[in-house]
């Protein structure tokens, strides 16, 4: 089966320089284009044709227009798809509905990693423990203690609010689902449904949010501490108006790829079994 796949591997960040060993490793057809610290000796408009799997990076895209990649800006999705034959497979993350589309009109198969359950748990590991370093280096104080809010109790913020806890953080949990908020409160942290967030937003001196729509709006702002550190992790634009942090003297930050920073080789090896899982 190694044999029969030609595999291309496009951009991305450091995650996409050891999945290319990973796979290398274990005797697949590995073609690396724009990857840092990996010769690219092959033309990619002779050897993508070639290749029957094309490996796009998590997030596949920041602008909708070119690849994302650590070391171009200048890789055009809409090229790069003319080079890909009918019928390949194209592997990735965080693919939107207009790139679906286009792959659907042009015969060419789309799986985001992303919607595979398995793989979004693991995900969310390397993702929490980037959530809590980028805390630690951003904040003046402590986690231990300190009332920290975790906005949505998706896979994330599961994992988030578990890793903060274990710090010894008095954890809150905002969500609308109320079996979110129960099941928040069975694993020992308190609940606050998500339409109550106002009266209970000047208590915190950490705020993750893991919605992606508009939750930490400037009304809710204006009522929050300060002093208070805002981790935002939701897809790009994430869901806080960083404005009006600005206007009130919050500090404010959008932390997307967390996993490529912070755990490249563990999170390329999670990649590498589900595409192993897939060709097998």
């Amino acid at each position: 089966m190694k044999t029969q796949n030609n595999i291309a591997i496009i951009g991305g960040d450091t995650r996409q320089k050891f999945l290319y060993y990973e796979l290398r490793n274990q005797g697949y057809n590995i073609y690396p284009f724009y990857i840092e610290d990996v010769n690219d000796t092959h033309s990619i408009s002779e050897r993508l044709p070639l290749c029957n799997l094309i490996l796009f990076p998590i997030p596949f895209s920041k602008d909708k227009i070119n690849l994302y990649s650590k070391i171009s800006t200048q890789i055009n999705i809409d090229y790069l798809l003319t080079l890909i034959n009918p019928c390949s497979v194209i592997c990735g993350g965080c693919f939107n509905n207009d790139f679906i589309s286009k792959c659907n009109n042009l015969n060419i198969v789309t799986k985001d990693l992303m919607d595979i359950p398995s793989f979004e748990l693991y995900n969310s590991i390397a993702t929490a423990e980037g959530t809590v370093a980028e805390a630690i280096c951003t904040s003046p104080i402590n986690i231990h203690k300190s009332h920290s809010l975790v906005l949505g109790y998706g896979k994330c913020g599961m994992a988030l609010a578990a890793r903060l806890k274990s710090l010894n953080a008095i954890t809150y949990v905002a969500a609308r689902n109320p079996v979110q908020l129960s099941m928040a409160y069975e694993q020992g942290h308190n609940p606050i449904p998500l339409n109550e967030l106002t009266r209970h937003i000047n208590k915190f001196d950490f705020i993750f949010n893991t919605i992606p729509s508009l939750i930490l709006n400037r009304n809710i702002l204006s009522n929050a501490n300060t002093e208070a550190t805002i981790i935002d992790i939701a897809s790009n634009p994430g869901g806080t108006d960083f404005e009006a942090c600005k206007h009130f003297g919050i500090t404010a930050r959008l932390c997307l790829s967390l996993p490529g920073k912070y755990s490249p080789k563990a999170s390329a090896q999670i990649i590498s079994r589900c595409i192993v899982s897939m060709l097998n």
